[in-house]
């Protein structure tokens, strides 16, 4: 049994619909009785180009004091990752409220 909603009609007749392959990873699909449409759940980072465990990585290192290059050099030395210091302070606008939210989930597998 599935405790989400559709995200088009809010409906909670939905099922499993197998997996959405990506490059930065696997999400589960999910398919709506009521209205027909396929969808993936929605967990703030759709169409990142990287993973969610770096971005995280990331905005917690500024946070703890690093500056932006910093955190661009430790994340291209440990993590192979070759991120700008732009992307890097977008990515602290955008999600730093978000992450010290209390519906914040970070998934292990991910």
């Amino acid at each position: 049994m599935v405790l989400l909603n559709c995200v088009y009609c809010k409906s909670n007749d939905i099922v499993c619909n197998g997996k959405r392959k990506r490059k930065v990873r696997i999400k589960q699909s999910y398919f709506c009785n009521n209205c027909k449409k396929q969808f993936v759940e929605v967990d703030g980072f759709e169409r990142m180009r990287f993973k969610p465990k770096i971005i995280v990585r990331a905005i917690h290192m500024h946070e703890d004091g690093l500056s932006l290059s910093k955190v661009q050099n430790h994340l291209w030395q440990y993590d192979k990752v070759k991120v700008s210091r732009d992307a890097i302070s977008n990515w602290i606008r955008k999600y730093s409220v978000f992450l010290k939210s209390p519906n914040f989930r970070m998934y292990s597998k991910n």
